[in-house]
């Protein structure tokens, strides 16, 4: 009776899993609703957390526990307590311990991937659900890439257009266009170990067959030059086995009375496949220049890979281990460490206010986050477990798919871990990695009932009591974690709704729900923000309602002053504070700046060589009156970013609301002379002089614009008017955002049509 209640929990647990991977992938919703990543990342949680669960309830009703037998679950347990300690001694437990949505290092997504793999691993011990597990992920994976190729194809149809966008063509199923690329070629890796480790019959060959040449076109589109080095690594890893070590084990598995007997025959082919796709690889990763580039822009695809330098996440990564080298600066705060200590030279690049939740590759990231202990507790996994595929090939494993799967978990997680020293791969990728390292984990057990342990608890009434609350305290944790984890989903489809609301009142009231739900200063900030344009919408009417100002102003401070109380580290938390009080400054009342002077000080401190507080000052100054004092920030922020457009324009209106017009022109031309190429300087400039009525100036600006961007909106109108003596500006650009009010996760990848 208990018995098959046990059963009936353990395959409930292993139908979740299966479930779970084969739908992950490929599943999403639309931005509108709740986008692509939060529901991929709710998916996993609860997932995860739900067969875990029921997993604890079957061996809580079966008086014992049952596990893999295996050193690297101890360190995967370990890896988990050190992330939860480092997440203690981080300066905002609250980010580290569970991060800004489903954040890729927070302490939550480690407990998580840490249960996965047990899990996983509990799965491998009966071969007939390792099998179905497998054919789940790869046909997931499948899938997934086909219904891309068949968004992106038809992204301009009315539907897809209109619901669709970000997954056609804006991103992926499974986020970037270089996270796809990333994922076709762990799609292509399984299909090619399919197509000469396992050699399956019939149907299953003929969906290899198609998936590997699958994968192999849709690469060649891509043409990611990452991707097809990690792809030529893993045939040239698949081709030197089957060319060594499954040729030299055959006499010694069949001593061990393996299978593989039956099909000596097949053992001694030559890898074609391998061999074939080695040269693919090797060529279009010689040609990307050439054949894959034209092959990339006929398709429309040609991507950028943006993120930081092995230099500047090096420099950041020595910083954060010299403030604490055991923990780092906190899971889930690397934007913050970035902040605090890239190099000043990145102020000289196009992405110098970008906040990079990552550096240049995962393992570098997770030096300056996590710190030594945990990552040195993360490699020592991967060693671990690299070292026990490699003893597998001397173990008889029951059949020829065990052995398929065995090598092939192997080559994944090897894979994966060379990535993760050179890259920083998306979230699916590595959900799909942790699943091949819970496989190795538990594949011996298949060959050796010694690989198994098994605790009866209840034989001993002393250890029964501590066992049966352990088993207790996690069935409750993890259900609980299910619940926190839908209300935060719950949250981001509440932000996303307040984004396309009609009106503010209603986003606004969205934006309410998602706070309530799952409070973070990414939804505070955007409360701030609604309140804030509230109030200038009001400000500029005839008669303003002094009431309805107040309340808006109070509603704005009170939810920046929650996003900093939230995380009180970040700069751009401190920047929208001080933007809430400067709708107040009156010049007349120097006391009215200092709330304002002192936030914006506060974002300068977590943000030091970044010139944008420093304006922020400055504007503060100029509202007081004291122009000396904005004169000075605005030279602290032009050494600190020579190129800062917004810092010259701001310098020349001081100067020409003091009567200097020849002053405010020498500022906009000495940015022209730092940036000569930029037509930005050359836009303000032309309007500039329009507005002092200096229109031959203005045409030779606008000349300039021309030839440096001939598809300016508007510069042709403007050069015919000012050549028949007119008047006519071109819009000015927006170089620099206002102080960022909703915290923006740069992409991986940008797209150029």
């Amino acid at each position: 009776m208990h018995q098959n209640i046990v059963d009936k929990c353990n395959k409930v647990a292993f139908s979740i899993i299966s479930v779970m991977i084969g739908l992950l992938p490929f599943l999403f919703l639309p931005v509108n609703v709740g986008g692509v990543l939060a529901l991929k990342g709710v998916l996993f949680y609860t997932g995860t957390f739900l067969a875990v669960s029921v997993w604890f309830v079957g061996q809580f009703i079966a008086g014992s526990i049952t596990v893999p037998k295996s050193k690297t679950l101890l360190f995967v347990a370990g890896w988990v307590v050190l992330s939860f300690i480092g997440a203690l001694f981080s300066k905002n437990v609250s980010v580290s311990l569970w991060g800004r949505g489903f954040a890729l290092d927070s302490f939550a997504t480690t407990l998580t991937l840490g249960l996965f793999a047990f899990i996983v691993a509990t799965i491998a011990m009966e071969e007939k659900r390792l099998a179905k597990l497998f054919v789940a992920g790869f046909l997931g994976s499948v899938i997934t890439i086909v219904l891309q190729v068949i968004l992106y194809v038809s992204q301009n149809t009315g539907f897809v257009a209109k619901h669709f966008a970000a997954v056609s063509n804006q991103g992926t199923l499974v986020g970037s266009w270089i996270d796809f690329g990333y994922f076709v070629s762990f799609t292509f890796l399984l299909s090619l170990l399919m197509c000469e480790v396992l050699r399956p019959k019939k149907l299953l060959k003929t969906f290899s067959y198609i998936a590997l040449g699958v994968t192999l076109i849709v690469m060649a589109f891509l043409n990611i030059g990452i991707v097809w080095i990690i792809s030529t690594i893993a045939a040239l890893i698949v081709f030197v086995y089957k060319s060594s070590i499954e040729r030299s084990g055959a006499q010694f598995l069949k001593k061990l009375n393996s299978d593989l007997q039956e099909d000596d025959s097949k053992v001694q082919v030559f890898p074609f496949f391998a061999f074939g796709s080695l040269l693919i690889g090797l060529f279009f990763f010689l040609s990307s220049a050439s054949v894959g580039y034209g092959l990339a822009r006929y398709a429309g695809v040609v991507f950028n890979d943006i993120r930081p330098s092995f230099g500047a996440t090096a420099e950041v990564v020595r910083s954060s281990l010299h403030a604490n080298p055991a923990f780092g600066v906190g899971a889930g705060r690397f934007s913050s460490a970035w902040n605090l200590y890239h190099p000043a030279g990145i102020n000289q690049t196009t992405v110098w206010n970008t906040p990079f939740e990552t550096g240049y590759s995962f393992f570098e990231s997770l030096f300056a986050t996590n710190g030594i202990l945990p990552v040195l507790a993360l490699l020592v996994i991967f060693v671990l477990v690299i070292i026990q595929g490699f003893k597998s090939f001397a173990v008889a494993l029951p059949d020829k798919f065990s052995r398929f799967i065995s090598v092939t978990s192997l080559v994944v997680v090897t894979v994966f871990f060379i990535l993760t020293l050179i890259s920083t791969p998306g979230f699916i990728l590595i959900v799909m990695s942790f699943l091949y390292l819970g496989i190795l984990i538990g594949i011996p057990s298949l060959a050796d009932k010694k690989k198994v342990l098994t605790f009866h608890y209840l034989k001993d009434p002393r250890t029964s009591f501590f066992a049966i609350l352990v088993l207790v305290v996690a069935i409750m944790t993890s259900f609980s974690a299910v619940y926190f984890s839908l209300n935060k989903f719950a949250g981001t489809v509440y932000y996303n709704k307040a984004f396309f609301a009609k009106d503010a009142p209603t986003a606004i009231d969205d934006i309410n729900e998602a706070v309530q739900l799952s409070a973070n200063d990414v939804y505070l900030q955007a409360r701030t923000n609604l309140f804030i344009n509230q109030f200038n919408t009001e400000a500029k009417k005839e008669n303003p309602d002094k009431t309805a100002l107040q309340g808006y102003f109070s509603s704005a401070e009170q939810s920046a002053q929650a996003a900093v109380a939230w995380d009180n580290t970040d700069a751009s938390n401190w920047l929208s504070l001080s933007q809430v009080y400067q709708l107040v400054i009156n010049k007349d009342k120097p006391e009215t700046a200092q709330n304002a002077e002192q936030a914006a000080l506060q974002a300068k401190a977590h943000a030091p060589k970044n010139p944008l507080p420093l304006l922020s000052l400055a504007q503060i100054s100029i509202a007081t009156g004291d122009t000396d004092k904005a004169y000075g920030y605005i030279a602290d922020a032009i050494s600190l970013k020579p190129n800062y457009l917004d810092a010259y324009v701001l310098k020349a209106q001081l100067k020409q609301s003091a009567g200097d017009s020849s002053g405010a022109r020498d500022a906009l031309l000495s940015y022209t002379k730092v940036e000569p190429f930029d037509p930005s300087g050359y836009v303000v400039l032309g309007n500039y002089y329009v507005g002092i009525k200096d229109n031959a100036d203005a045409l030779d600006a606008f000349t300039q614009v021309k030839s440096l961007s001939p598809n300016t909106q508007g510069i042709d109108e403007v050069l015919a008017k000012l050549k028949q003596g007119g008047s006519a500006t071109v819009q000015q650009p927006v170089t620099t955002p206002a102080p960022t009010t909703t915290k923006v996760v740069k992409k991986s990848t940008t797209k150029k049509k």
